[in-house]
């Protein structure tokens, strides 16, 4: 699948993704390329509007090495406890922005074979998950200084 990244001005990016309703083969399909862009890119992380689909899709690149697709993604909590560091986006390219998040976040999501897990992310993982997250509901990180 041929993936073309979306960059600031363009309106799906500032948008929220409509929920999947349906895990089919193209939305596996997609999540699949989408990994592979972000590998490409040299990401950690990548939402399906910074590929022009408004949908609840994102992918990370966990502390761990494994990368995971998450559908539908909710916050449940997250941490009083927050840090601020430097943050990029391969949609806003040649731009870093210091961003106070939460370090610690619970989430909900379905897996691609629609299984739902229930995650506690720290640090990295959480800040990671955080900013995707911003991106299905249509905020750039610039939205965030």
């Amino acid at each position: 699948m041929d993936l073309g990244l979306k960059f600031v001005g363009d309106d799906c990016l500032t948008v929220p993704s409509k929920t999947i309703d349906k895990i089919d083969d193209s939305i596996i399909e997609l999540a699949e390329s989408m990994k592979d862009y972000m590998v490409q890119c040299n990401g950690i992380g990548l939402a399906a509007p910074q590929v022009g689909r408004n949908i609840r899709l994102i992918v990370v690149k966990l502390s761990t090495g494994n990368t995971e697709a998450m559908i539908n993604p909710r916050i449940s909590w997250t941490s009083d406890s927050r840090v601020k560091m430097e943050e990029g986006c391969l949609s806003i390219p040649d731009k870093l922005v210091w961003i106070d998040r939460p370090s610690k976040v619970r989430v909900k999501f379905q897996t691609l074979e629609g299984d739902f897990k229930y995650w506690c992310l720290h640090k990295m993982d959480a800040r990671v998950f955080l900013h995707e997250y911003d991106h299905l509901e249509g905020i750039l990180m610039t939205e965030r200084l």
